[in-house]
């Protein structure tokens, strides 16, 4: 599907995805107008901070993200070369890489915040922001909503705090059934997070999180506290309906940790090559996207079915490696066992095909 020269292309949603897709389809000439329900940039997240991860896709993280027609350099962001690594009952293990694992960013509506960096793009290339604005899903060209059915549920707080700049990773059942928590600390303020798959338990992760960080002697005060979801599709490959579906919209997201945003962006590229007519540049891009997509669901079903032992052993062999952060990259390599097992499990889990 081409959009006709000098028509106008309809976007549903102002996420990264459907900020990156417009970016894109604006310096192929196309005019854009994206419709948002919120009533600014960002709205419908909590100035938390989230991190862009450099081990998913095949370029690293700089070359990929300027890939999307993004001045990396420009991004509001702190890299991360360590974080801690907590399991109940065991002493916190630091993971060092000479490599940034990822960049933490501001989500939100503050000026300083990634969603307001990419919205300054689009105002430059005359990109038009319909707030407080439905539009018709069957007419537009582009699905950038948001998440559609919750394959995880997240719980957050936002703290403020004198502590120094650090992460944390928490992996347990007690912290986030199925799922993991983290702490991420910058400049004074932090985010706290669980996600985690649903769970008939009465006691609340993120409070059982916070109980635990204090035990540790960590001194903050939670500002406020937030929910969401998180979704994630495989992909049908007969799909061909229109609109194009993109962001969690379209299951673009990792399943095994929630990095969803650089695979996000690179679905609004593969979007806006698609309605440009460059068909086999948007290929390439949803092929490795697909792959990449699959492995994570894969390494999801290996993550939830690890023992107290091998969660350890894994752990250990992060701390100890001078590379880790080739280990991770190694595991979303393509893998014929990983596919196969998630094309088989798939009705097992909270996922359904886009």
């Amino acid at each position: 599907m081409k959009i006709k020269e000098n028509s106008k292309t309809h976007i549903v949603g102002a996420g990264i995805a459907g900020m990156t897709a417009a970016i894109n389809l604006s310096k192929f000439g196309k005019s854009v107008i994206i419709y948002e329900k919120n009533d600014s940039i960002g709205a419908s997240r909590h100035g938390d901070l989230e991190g862009i991860e450099n081990w998913i896709l095949s370029k690293n993280l700089p070359e990929s993200i300027a890939e999307c027609g993004i001045d990396f350099n420009g991004i509001p962001k702190f890299p991360i070369f360590e974080f801690f690594v907590h399991l109940n009952g065991v002493k916190p293990v630091k993971i060092k890489s000479q490599e940034p694992f990822f960049y933490i960013v501001k989500r939100g509506t503050s000026s300083d915040s990634f969603d307001n960096y990419l919205a300054e793009i689009c105002n430059s290339l005359n990109v038009k922001f319909l707030f407080n604005q439905s539009y018709d899903i069957s007419k537009a060209d582009i699905n950038a909503t948001g998440a559609c059915r919750a394959a995880a549920y997240i719980r957050g707080a936002q703290i403020v705090t004198d502590l120094p700049n650090q992460v944390h990773l928490l992996l347990g059942k007690e912290f986030a059934p199925s799922g993991y928590a983290y702490l991420i600390i910058n400049d004074g303020i932090g985010t706290m997070a669980t996600a985690f798959k649903k769970s008939a338990r009465a006691n609340d992760p993120l409070n059982l999180c916070i109980q635990y960080f204090k035990t540790l002697g960590f001194d903050f005060k939670v500002n406020s506290t937030f929910a969401n979801r998180g979704s994630f599709n495989l992909p049908n490959l007969w799909d061909i309906k229109n609109p194009i579906k993109i962001g969690e919209a379209g299951g673009y997201q990792d399943y095994l940790f929630g990095f969803g945003m650089r695979i996000a962006m690179h679905s609004g590229l593969s979007a806006a090559y698609k309605l440009s007519g460059k068909n086999f540049q948007s290929k390439i891009i949803n092929r490795e996207l697909n792959i990449k997509r699959r492995i994570s669901f894969a390494n999801r079903l290996l993550f939830e079915n690890l023992s107290i032992n091998n969660t350890k052993y894994l752990v250990n062999r992060f701390e100890k490696s001078k590379e880790p952060l080739n280990i991770l990259r190694e595991a979303y390599d393509w893998n014929w066992k990983k596919i196969i097992k998630s094309i088989k499990l798939t009705n097992q889990y909270a996922i359904r095909f886009s």
